[in-house]
């Protein structure tokens, strides 16, 4: 890449990837085996990846948990990216192109929407996406197969064809080796790339025939359990006994995953371990969904899918959208979601039956008329939960989660 300098930018907190953004930015989102600046740093390797967010505790708070110093490169040389936009090879030959050619400054579009902008003069400051008129630059069109997420459910529909993108980047790896292989029945080894540290019982079968299954270091895979690509599970996870791994599913670092899971991603550090089914849902970190919790990713009239986000109701465009379960939430024993339910962070969810489908933050219960968990317990739980795992809040976090309890309690 001949950019010198990327930086990955946010206005504001965008309610639109609620729950997740009560404490993250949009770029640490997992789509496909990665976090979108994860991807950003492999497919422009050469370049400085810098980043900004105008709330200020969602920026230190990434920084901090990433150990990340944010420091742009000294080039006048810049490209400031919305970090809703997704990186890919072809992204990247485009910004090529469109670099090299350049004679002034660029405004980027996608779909008629002002993505970035690209710059050879000293920034005084980072202009707001939003604000900027595309009179005043030179517009240049990304490709039409160029992905943006407009909403947190967009990653789950991208999920596959990222998948399949990423795996370009770990077919350095072996194939399956013969130490881990016995008893392990495998389809398609070609599209099927296994760390040397994973360990893998027998029993398990391996199916990439659908697209690439990426295991990553560590992983441990119990026996009876079922894989269906593509799909990616990330270090130091378990996939529990007789688990059904259905394809399109990303399951991040740390976590512990059962039953049935199909067209799902796992942040990190979040539980699924018992039976039930998880489809078409994104979980955030440190949730646990209890034993024989089940979503429901369908409606019985095979309609689209409408869904509360805050106080905002919102066609999703799709008929396959299960649950949206924000940071340190946890559900009980044979827990039932709804189709398209929403749950915010900090909940404890305890409730018999079906529960609505948007549930606010600290919710002690999960109805609309439960309590509302006091700040100090759940604190005092969350910080229990991540020591166990060597982990602790931020300050920032701390601040970004009594903003949230603020406008619920």
């Amino acid at each position: 890449m001949k950019l010198d300098s990327i930086i990955l930018f946010e206005s504001k907190v965008n309610e639109n990837f609620y729950p997740f953004s009560v404490l993250h930015p949009v770029w640490e989102l997992r789509v496909g085996a990665m976090r979108i600046f994860e991807k950003y740093q492999i497919v422009f390797d050469t370049s400085s990846i810098s980043f900004f967010s105008a709330n200020e505790l969602i920026l230190d708070s990434f920084l901090d948990r990433f150990s990340i110093n944010n420091k742009e490169s000294k080039s006048n040389k810049k490209l400031i990216l919305s970090s809703q936009l997704l990186p890919n090879s072809e992204l990247a030959s485009q910004l090529d192109d469109l670099i090299t050619d350049s004679s002034s400054n660029y405004t980027i579009l996608l779909k008629d929407k002002i993505v970035g902008y690209y710059t050879d003069a000293i920034l005084d400051g980072l202009e707001s996406l939003d604000n900027l008129n595309s009179e005043d630059y030179n517009p240049v069109s990304l490709d039409s197969d160029t992905k943006y997420l407009n909403y947190i459910w967009d990653a789950i529909s991208y999920n596959e064809s990222i998948l399949i993108d990423d795996a370009n980047y770990y077919r350095n790896w072996n194939s399956p080796k013969e130490e881990y292989s016995k008893g392990v029945h495998y389809l398609e080894k070609s599209q099927i790339f296994i760390s040397d540290t994973v360990k893998i019982h027998p029993n398990v079968v391996v199916d990439a025939s659908e697209g690439a299954v990426i295991i990553d270091e560590n992983v441990k895979i119990m026996a009876g359990s079922t894989i269906l690509g593509p799909c990616y599970i990330g270090k130091n996870s378990t996939i529990k006994v007789g688990a059904k791994i259905y394809g399109s599913t990303s399951i991040g670092e740390v976590c512990k995953v059962g039953g049935e899971v199909e067209g799902s991603i796992i942040q990190s550090y979040s539980n699924k371990q018992h039976d039930g089914f998880l489809g078409h849902s994104f979980i955030s970190e440190w949730v646990n969904l209890g034993a024989d919790t089940n979503t429901s990713d369908l409606k019985n009239t095979y309609s689209e899918i409408t869904v509360l986000q805050r106080d905002n109701e919102i066609k999703t465009g799709t008929m396959f959208l299960g649950l949206i379960c924000g940071d340190h939430t946890k559900s009980a024993i044979n827990t039932q979601f709804n189709t398209g339910t929403i749950a915010g962070v900090c909940g404890i969810l305890v409730r018999p039956g079906f529960l609505p489908n948007h549930i606010k933050s600290f919710s002690w219960g999960g109805l609309q008329t439960s309590p509302t968990y006091k700040y100090s317990k759940a604190i005092e739980v969350c910080e229990i939960v991540m020591q166990r795992r060597g982990k602790k809040l931020t300050d920032s976090e701390r601040e970004l989660l009594q903003l949230e309890y603020d406008k619920v309690k």
